[in-house]
């Protein structure tokens, strides 16, 4: 896998496309594609989850913006999240 495929999967992710669309603009079987999401470690892997990751931030750091300038469902949407997170521990 080059750094330019794995950048155009990270930059994809970061947009909200599926994996099978990603492999296809990407050429690659979406069969390959699934299993190196499967697999730790894989580049392929960590490039689609750098995506993911950076769009969360962006999204909660919005979020949180939100929250403190008052937006109900903005506080409510976080309170979730915390919920959450507190149930993984």
């Amino acid at each position: 896998m080059s750094e330019e495929q794995l950048e155009i999967i990270e930059q994809m992710a970061y947009l909200g496309f599926e994996p099978k669309l990603i492999a296809i603009n990407i050429d690659i079987s979406e069969m390959d594609m699934e299993l190196a999401l499967k697999e730790s470690g894989n580049a392929i892997r960590k490039a689609y989850y750098k995506g993911l990751i950076r769009l969360q931030m962006e999204l909660r750091t919005s979020l949180i913006r939100s929250a403190k300038n008052g937006s109900n469902p903005a506080i409510e949407q976080l309170t979730k999240i915390l919920q959450q997170l507190q149930s993984c521990l």
